[in-house]
């Protein structure tokens, strides 16, 4: 693996060597190798950890708690494939436990002790991590949102879609996270405490950037909200178990998100 001092990291991501070593005291990014008392080493998953940031930052919109929360994931995902769920961070073993438990079960059905559990971690530790088990769903469902478009995207490619041909492929990988997401929705329309919020803006920041693949006279996130209804709709169709007024209250509930607050 190549190795990289500070000034590398900076030459090679624009990042300033401050900004860095913020990151690196609040735990965004993993400690680097200590040569001497000062002197570090740095590899890939530093250049890739800044780019992921920035990107998050940027382009997402989301703020550093909430990138510290899911990073770990990204991580795991984007930076080390090779790794086994066994080593992972626990922040990120407790992230992907909640996302199978809230997709498979839903929210209802799930306690923090079997995410604890699934996640091989002490319950105790949960809360190093998250306040609540709707904190934990919220940020679940935020690294759900940025998966599935990521994938959308990989699969897209440079091709722009008519919003049912976006939808159809988005339905592919929507079909498996839709569990989550009814709850997410289902909950908003309920008024419960900061999951309007929380639907607000994962449905907002999704259509944003499913819409830049998608043809229309309209902004980005109009178009991209036609395109994950059409979506919606595709998957319901391919997930047949789901009762008729879930469904209603789903479609009720996407529609209300993409509303103006």
């Amino acid at each position: 693996m190549s190795t990289f001092t500070i000034g590398d990291l900076v030459a090679l991501t624009g990042v300033p060597q401050a900004t860095v070593h913020h990151y690196l005291r609040t735990g965004l990014l993993p400690r680097p190798k200590r040569l001497a008392p000062n002197r570090f080493t740095y590899d890939e998953r530093h250049v890739q950890g800044l780019k992921l940031i920035r990107s998050l930052r940027d382009r997402r919109g989301l703020a550093l708690p909430m990138i510290k929360r899911i990073l770990p994931e990204m991580w795991d995902r984007a930076l080390a494939p090779r790794l086994s769920r066994r080593t992972r961070m626990p922040s990120a073993r407790l992230l992907e436990a909640a996302k199978e438990a809230f997709c498979r079960r839903g929210y209802d059905a799930v306690n923090v002790d079997e995410i604890c559990r699934a996640a091989r971690i002490a319950k105790g530790s949960f809360y190093r991590h998250y306040r609540s088990k709707a904190e934990l769903f919220f940020a679940a469902a935020d690294a759900a949102s940025a998966e599935m478009v990521g994938l959308f995207r990989e699969a897209a490619g440079d091709s722009e879609l008519d919003p049912d041909a976006a939808g159809l492929l988005l339905s592919r990988f929507l079909e498996p996270r839709l569990p989550l997401f009814l709850d997410l929705f289902a909950k908003a329309l309920q008024r419960r405490p900061g999951y309007t919020a929380a639907a607000r803006q994962v449905f907002s920041r999704t259509a944003a950037e499913i819409g830049a693949h998608v043809t229309g006279p309209d902004a980005p996130q109009e178009r991209g909200a036609r395109a994950i209804g059409a979506g919606v709709l595709v998957a319901f169709r391919q997930v047949q178990h789901l009762p008729p007024l879930e469904a209603v209250a789903a479609l009720r509930a996407v529609a209300g998100a993409a509303s103006p607050a």
